[in-house]
């Protein structure tokens, strides 16, 4: 407008008389200022300022000058403009400012009342936002009096727009899930603003319970791996790899509390079912300051409340397991979730088998069979009270008896024999976590925890090498963990939400063994031991995230704690940044942050007496420092496309301290072994570094029925031990130079079918050089070894595998069900999984491949009432 005019830092207006909403809106593009207004309040008024400087404040009074409306600044360049007091409360206190105060409630799920953590609520006019709290509650704080047009969205959900008003009574957003595909609509996604929080991956359950996953049926730590940079340890069973890291190096949490060993079937299956969680979140390396006790990973799990609406049942069998989940209101306040699984293979093949020659008869057994629990109760009082009462158990159970020849004669292997092997093991988790939430008022929420958690495994074994001689052994190891912590969620302004907490935990660790071993009728030697050790840490946080503008979001954070075991204090400082290059297309993010890790898990490398369970944690103490590493990423997500996702991220972590065997190759042939002291477990590891450093990338595509998923990882992970005269670092036991995950989708209103394929570099291995004998003269033959001067020198075949996915939904008798059919390694290639050596023969050193799986049909039926 020709009223209106900007020369450098100076605005001039001439005083011509103009339409209030047209000033306005040329004013905002001139001098790039954000002004948010109804528009109800700026129509029919004009304006005939006449201003002539450099203030933005006394610009806008100006065009104001004639109305009954002022400027309120928000943050920089940002205002909204409200009603001025009444005329009565203007004389008697003509200073007094627009009164300030928050749009504030809870974002739920429309069909079964579970509240929404990580729900984003968001301010188009304003570009700014906050995310929702473990009870699902938002508050957009220190807002002048207006109403505000309000977005909320959360990942599986379709989006929702409504008018909220300052300060008016908490409210309840209800969102609806995103429903499934069918043949006749197809439903395109909306664009949306990227509130990505930098440092964390929220995943969605109901997208993962469609990816491929061994043995065919809902997983999450399988379906994790679709994630950039996440992987299992081994081909199908093993620890989660996270950016290079260690198994031992990632914290899993339930419902607040921790889970120690977070497998079945020795680590085939996670302990974790996809359909129980209401909320999953991981944070790969960058963590907040309210986490920590880890290097690598943390995987922070909510346990669904149970539908506040109508009962529901998910009963399924699958290859491996049965399981069932009921969801259930008791009254409009109280609700519950349950849920089963076992195993039955025993069940179907039995765990006695007979076996018989010449007229002898034994008995093999093979029994195995693993089963979890999980259960919540949840209450509500109105809105500012909510408490919730959470169960986890879960246990393995072998029972194993091999009636066999040690010699291991293929031809003779398995027959009636005074020679044989029994093993009875077990292992499992138990927690029991309650936590009451209270919104004290609008601004200020408080959530406290209490939670008991244990893991204990159990181990009796039986040798009989020879009729005269017998090895018999009972071992147990024992952690538990009682915690209480305290978070608290204060909303002070528009632009800061706070979070601080307190956490204390007392830690109990357990072992014993007892074993008899009988070498002859008259020589017997007894070991019998026990060990406790118990630690006490206690931890304080604070952290903030700061919006100073509506493109930046910047969360500072400080984590100290403190740890008995040698009494060490650390501080963790934290700090993650993100930049809305365009809020609705590219986010750029960033962070770095220090991690302490107070407990060790170690494995003895030299006993027979103990293989399964003798894995222990081990606290930090004296002669023990605590592990620590510092983690630099950065990346950028975007949104070119309604249906297409893109990120890039890249990150590089170094730790300290971090304990490595000292023989790589200790053989496990000895039989008393050192017992379970912990100095000489210890002795059996030193002290290194190891340094991880990577790209990643993944794309998603998400149109109509259809879904691609891709996800590439390229990075090294390497550790060196100065203390053995590694001066150079060495490839780790699970570096991947390359990985790449692909899936094709389509779920239609019957059928449903997808095509994945895993390509990656083959694990390294260690290549000899040389082969050496020792012996002695009385000796009849010397024993062979193989010299290995260089760890991890080699590298195996690569390893490719594809999976088809087959399904089909109906319903029968008033219920839906699905049916799945999964085939694993469809091509049926054996992929190399490990090489071996054996340096004993005479003139050349033998090399055995070990093969992972054959073509595998796994299958799945599903029903839900």
């Amino acid at each position: 407008m020709p009223w209106l005019t900007a020369q450098a830092q100076s605005i001039h207006m001439d005083g011509r008389e103009v339409e209030l909403k047209d000033a306005l809106v040329a004013f905002s593009t001139e001098h790039s200022v954000d002004l948010v207004y109804a528009e109800r309040l700026v129509a029919g008024h004009t304006t005939t300022c006449r201003y002539n400087g450099p203030s933005i404040e006394e610009a806008l009074a100006c065009l104001l000058a004639d109305t009954d409306l002022r400027a309120e600044r928000v943050r920089r360049r940002q205002y909204v403009l409200a009603p001025l007091p009444r005329r009565a409360e203007q004389s008697e206190r003509p200073s007094r400012p627009v009164p300030r105060g928050a749009v504030r409630g809870f974002v739920v799920d429309d069909e079964t009342g579970e509240v929404l953590p990580g729900a984003h609520a968001f301010l188009p006019d304003l570009k700014l936002g906050t995310t929702t709290n473990e009870a699902g509650y938002f508050a957009l704080a220190s807002l002048p009096w207006q109403t505000y047009h309000v977005r909320f969205s959360y990942l599986g959900y379709q989006p929702r727009d409504t008018l909220l008003t300052v300060d008016a009574e908490t409210v309840e957003i209800r969102l609806t899930p995103a429903s499934l595909l069918t043949d006749e609509v197809v439903v395109e996604a909306r664009r949306k603003e990227l509130m990505a929080v930098p440092g964390v991956a929220n995943v969605v359950a109901q997208q993962l319970e469609q990816l491929p996953a061994f043995p065919g049926e809902p997983d999450l730590f399988q379906a994790l791996q679709w994630l950039p940079g996440v992987r299992k340890a081994g081909e199908v069973n093993g620890g989660l790899i996270v950016r290079g890291g260690e198994p031992d190096q990632n914290l899993y949490l339930l419902d607040g509390a921790p889970v120690y060993h977070p497998w079945h079937a020795f680590s085939l299956i996670s302990t974790f079912q996809t359909e129980t969680f209401k909320d999953i979140k991981l944070y790969q390396g960058s963590f907040p300051a309210e986490h920590g006790g880890r290097l690598s990973a943390v995987l922070d799990a909510e346990m669904k409340d149970g539908t506040r609406t109508e009962e529901h049942l998910v009963a399924a069998i699958g290859a491996a397991s049965a399981r069932f989940i009921v969801e259930s209101p008791i009254n409009d306040n109280v609700s519950f979730m349950l849920s089963g699984r076992r195993s039955y293979i025993d069940k179907l093949i039995g765990t006695s088998h007979p076996v018989e020659e010449d007229g002898r008869r034994d008995t093999l057994r093979t029994g195995y069979f693993f089963y979890d629990m999980s259960a919540k109760l949840t209450a509500r009082s109105g809105y500012r009270h909510r408490f919730s009462l959470s169960y986890y158990g879960g246990r393995d159970e072998l029972d194993l008896r091999l009636p066999f020849d040690l010699s291991l004669d293929i031809e003779e292997w398995l027959r009636p024999a005074d020679l044989f092997f029994e093993i009875d093991q077990g292992w499992g988790n138990q927690l029991v976590s309650a936590r009451y939430q209270y919104l004290y008022s609008r601004r200020l929420f408080v959530t406290v925890t209490a939670y008991g958690c244990g893991y204990t495994g159990e181990e009796a074994t039986l040798i009989r090498p020879t009729t005269a001689s017998s090895v018999a052994s009972a071992y147990a190891v024992q952690l538990q963990d009682l915690g209480a912590k305290m978070d608290i969620d204060y909303y002070p302004a528009l632009e800061h939400q706070m979070r601080a907490g307190v956490q204390v935990v007392h830690r109990d660790f357990r072992s014993a063994v007892d074993a008899r071993i009988q070498r002859s009728p008259g020589a017997v030697e007894e070991l019998a031991q026990t060990s406790r050790l118990q630690a006490f840490e206690a931890v304080a946080y604070v952290q903030d995230a700061w919006q100073p503008t509506s493109r930046w979001l910047i969360q500072p954070g400080l984590r100290a704690s403190f740890f008995s075991g040698g009494t060490y204090f650390q501080l963790s400082p934290r700090l993650n940044v993100r930049y809305a290059v365009d809020p609705e297309r590219l986010v750029l993010r960033g962070g770095v942050g220090r991690q302490v890790q107070y407990l060790h898990r170690l494995r003895d490398r030299f006993s027979l007496l103990y293989d399964l369970v003798s894995s222990r944690w081990i606290p930090t103490s004296d002669t023990v420092e605590p592990s620590s590493s510092v983690q630099v990423a950065a990346g950028a997500e975007s949104y070119p496309l309604p249906w297409l996702t893109l990120a890039l991220d890249g990150y590089w972590r170094t730790s300290k301290r971090v304990l490595l065997p000292v023989d790589e190759f200790q053989s496990k042939d000895g039989l008393e072994g050192p017992g379970i002291d912990v100095g000489t477990l210890l002795g059996q590891y030193t002290p290194g570094a190891a340094r991880a450093y990577g790209v990643e990338a993944s794309a998603r595509v998400e149109r109509g029925p259809w879904q691609v998923w891709l996800s590439y990882a390229g990075g090294r992970s390497r550790n060196r031990t100065p203390l053995l005269g590694e001066t150079s670092y060495r490839p780790t036991r699970y570096d991947v130079p390359r990985a790449l995950r692909g899936a094709v989708s389509r779920n239609g209103r019957r059928w449903s079918f997808s095509i994945s394929n895993e390509w990656r570099s083959g694990f390294p291995y260690t290549v000899p050089v040389a082969r050496y004998a020792l012996g002695d003269p009385l000796d009849d033959e010397a024993t062979r070894y193989l010299y290995r001067p260089r760890i991890n020198n080699g590298r195996l075949p690569p390893y490719l595998r594809f999976d088809i996915v087959m399904g089909h939904r109906f319903r029968l008798f008033g219920a839906r069900f699905r049916t799945q059919l999964h085939l694993y390694n469809v091509t049926n290639r054996r992929n190399v999984v490990d090489r071996l050596f054996d340096p004993q023969e005479e003139e050349v050193v033998s090399v055995r491949d070990r093969h992972g799986l054959p073509l595998l049909p796994l299958f799945e039926l599903r029903m839900e009432i």
